[in-house]
């Protein structure tokens, strides 16, 4: 089921920088941490190694919360979801798009080549099922 945003709820997400990715920790307890993102009007898209604890929580629980927020306005959104772990030959196409939303072209291929030299790289794909804000 994909819910649908309403547009201050999309508008909120494109203008902002920076999102706060909740997972459940294999104690139960939360495991937050921020992260760039790319909302592509279906899905958060989230890159990371794939070694990292928020990428060993999801491969345990798939329950994710995700959130931003405008500190001048007082808007947010918390996004609900299930998260999954796309580690193929996506990958790089998944992140490109959220790169560009960062950096000029000539800086994202650079970054990228900077991140990914080791090929850990893997995508969080959050579908949400629940909305809040």
């Amino acid at each position: 089921m994909s819910l649908v945003l309403s547009a201050e709820q999309a508008a909120l997400l494109r203008r902002s920088r920076n999102g706060t990715l909740g997972t459940v920790g294999a104690s139960g307890g939360p495991h937050l941490g921020p992260v760039w993102f790319f909302w592509d009007g279906e899905r958060v898209r989230i890159s990371t190694p794939g070694w990292t604890k928020k990428v060993a929580d999801i491969r345990a629980d798939h329950r994710v919360a995700f959130c931003v927020d405008d500190q001048v306005s007082g808007e947010y959104l918390t996004i609900y979801g299930d998260a999954v772990i796309v580690d193929d030959s996506r990958v790089s196409e998944l992140t490109e798009p959220l790169l560009l939303a960062y950096l000029q072209p000539d800086e994202a291929a650079a970054r990228w080549a900077r991140i990914n030299a080791d090929g850990s790289r893997v995508v969080i794909m959050i579908t949400p099922t629940r909305l809040a804000g």
